[in-house]
């Protein structure tokens, strides 16, 4: 059973939480939902496991976006089938959001595709990357006869949407975005009348996101840096400020916070009383194990 707990909506000025909730539900049989399996963020996040997303369809677990420390766990205690996942979808190769994919892997292994994103510097391409882990001589080649891939390389210095998958009435889309020197990939998903969008890490200076997320229903942001952050955090992600400017620009419909990097509730408030400064819609904050009913 997919174990989640309610949304709860933040109101200008209190700090949104879902501290001691008792009453737990789970992800809906029929209709779109989105599970966070990992709210938090690279920094000390106050037990939150590591990025990664799971969309579900009709009872199914179709897309997984993002596999970060921690999340393995989370896909199990979610319910989460390997022979049900048509893709996962890898932001980028730092561990907090690739880390746990061998894991998730062992023992069951499975067949779909997976995408990722181009090489840069020390960071690979995610073939290479996938080869390295599962190739002949990969660390966990003996997961080799046990995986059946079709990867998607997604170019991250590309200015402009990219079909990465589709099926039915699901359409994967991606597009690079600026972390630093860290190739990394924002993605998509329409799901018939309903669209949500993955951010993933990024600083925010690139205008044309605004169009890679234009009008999409739900947008999942990463709130890894504070307003007062310098230096290497704040070359990497967008501040709470930037992030509600971003989403009131593309009109968005809904903000899901996550890959927070506080475990401090206060700090954690005062970074959501910016974000609502700048962006008036609904917003919610995520905890892992989460389910988001998208319909």
């Amino acid at each position: 059973m997919k174990i989640v707990k309610p949304i709860v909506n933040c109101i200008v000025g209190f700090l949104c939480s879902i501290a001691s909730v008792a009453a737990w539900s789970a992800c809906l049989d029929s209709g779109v939902q989105l599970q966070i399996l990992g709210s938090g963020g690279p920094g000390a996040s106050g037990g939150r496991a590591s990025a990664g997303y799971l969309v579900w369809v009709n009872g199914v677990s179709r897309i997984m976006v993002d596999a970060g420390s921690g999340t393995k766990d989370q896909f199990h205690r979610a319910g989460g089938n390997l022979d049900d996942i048509d893709l996962i979808a890898l932001s980028h190769l730092h561990p907090d959001h690739a880390a746990e994919l061998p894991a998730i892997l062992w023992t069951a292994g499975g067949s779909f595709h997976l995408s990722g994103p181009t090489a840069d510097g020390v960071f690979p391409s995610i073939k290479d990357f996938l080869n390295s882990l599962f190739g002949s001589g990969g660390a966990f080649r003996i997961l080799a006869d046990r995986i059946d891939l079709e990867v998607v390389t997604v170019d991250a210095n590309t200015m402009g949407s990219v079909e990465v998958w589709r099926e039915g009435n699901i359409l994967v889309s991606g597009t690079g975005v600026p972390h630093g020197n860290v190739p990394t990939i924002a993605y998509r998903i329409e799901l018939g009348d309903v669209s949500i969008a993955f951010t993933s890490d990024q600083n925010g200076s690139d205008p044309a996101f605004i169009d890679f997320i234009s009008s999409v229903d739900f947008l999942v942001i990463h709130l890894a840096s504070s307003e007062d952050a310098t230096g290497v955090i704040a070359q990497l992600h967008a501040k709470p400020s930037v992030w509600g400017q971003m989403a009131t620009a593309a009109d968005v419909g809904h903000v899901l916070v996550s890959h927070i990097s506080t475990s401090s509730p206060q700090a954690l408030e005062q970074s959501l009383s910016i974000l609502r400064d700048n962006y008036a819609g609904a917003l919610t904050v995520g905890e892992d194990l989460m389910c988001v009913d998208l319909n």
